[in-house]
C-alpha cells in the first residue's frame, strides 16, 4: 500500500510539473503573439522560441492545448492501465482517456489543416488583394512572390507539415509506449464480459432446473 500510494503521488507530482510548464509556455506563447512580450537573447531557448513562433504564427496558440490535452491524458492512461486489474473501477477511465487522445491526435491534424486554409487566403487577400492587371504587372513576378512570403503562405505551409507530421507521432508514440498495455486490456476485459456472459448462462440454467424440479414434483402430495 505503502508504494502504491508513493508511486500515486508521484504522478499527481509529475502531473503538476507536466501542466505548469506546458501551460506557462502558452500563456508566453500568448502574449509574444499578442505582441505584449518580447524575448531577446542568443540563448538556445530564446533562438528557439522565436523561430518557432517565425514559423507557425498564431497556430502556435492551438496547437499548444490540444499538446497540453494530449499530454495529460496520456500520463492518465499510462496510470490506469497499471492498475486496472487491481481496481477494476478505472476501467472506464481507461477508455475515456484512450477516446481523449484520439481525439487531441484528431485536432491536431485539423489545427494543421484549417490553418493551411486560413493562412493562405490570407496571404492571397494581402499581398494580391486590390491589384489591378497593371499594378501587378508593375510589381513583377518576384515582388508578388515576396509579397506573399511576408504575408504568410510559408507559416501556412508549415502548420500542414507540424499538423501533419506531429499528429502521426503522437499516434506512434501511443502505439510504441501504450499499445502492448492496450490490447492486454482489451484481452482481458474480453475474458472477463465472457466470464460474466457464461455465469449468467450458468445462472439462467440453474433456474430453468428448479422450475423443472418444482412443475415435476410440485403437485399435491
Amino acid at each position: 500500500m505503502g508504494t502504491r500510494k508513493l508511486l500515486s503521488t508521484t504522478g499527481t507530482l509529475l502531473v503538476v510539473v507536466v501542466l505548469t510548464v506546458l501551460l506557462s509556455s502558452f500563456l508566453l506563447l500568448a502574449l509574444s503573439q499578442m505582441g505584449m512580450v518580447q524575448f531577446t537573447g542568443g540563448g538556445w531557448l530564446v533562438e528557439s522560441f522565436n523561430v518557432i513562433t517565425g514559423y507557425l504564427g498564431y497556430s502556435v496558440l492551438f496547437f499548444a492545448p490540444v499538446l497540453v490535452g494530449y499530454a495529460v491524458f496520456f500520463i492518465r492512461l499510462r496510470s490506469a492501465l497499471s492498475r486496472y486489474k487491481s481496481a477494476p473501477d478505472v476501467i472506464e477511465s481507461i477508455r475515456f482517456y484512450n477516446q481523449g487522445i484520439d481525439i487531441f491526435i484528431t485536432l491536431f491534424f485539423a489545427i494543421g489543416v484549417l490553418f493551411t486554409a486560413w493562412g493562405l487566403q490570407n496571404a492571397l487577400v494581402s499581398a494580391l488583394g486590390g491589384l489591378s492587371e497593371e499594378d501587378a504587372g508593375r510589381l513583377g513576378a518576384w515582388e508578388i512572390l515576396k509579397r506573399l512570403v511576408e504575408c504568410g503562405i510559408l507559416i501556412a505551409l508549415w502548420t500542414t507539415i507540424v499538423g501533419g507530421a506531429g499528429g502521426y507521432i503522437m499516434r506512434l508514440a501511443k502505439f510504441i509506449f501504450l499499445g502492448r498495455e492496450l490490447g492486454h486490456f482489451a484481452s482481458w476485459n474480453v475474458e472477463k464480459e465472457k466470464k460474466v456472459f457464461f455465469a449468467s448462462l450458468e445462472s439462467i440454467r440453474r433456474n430453468v432446473e428448479l422450475m423443472e424440479q418444482k412443475l415435476n414434483g410440485g403437485g399435491p402430495r
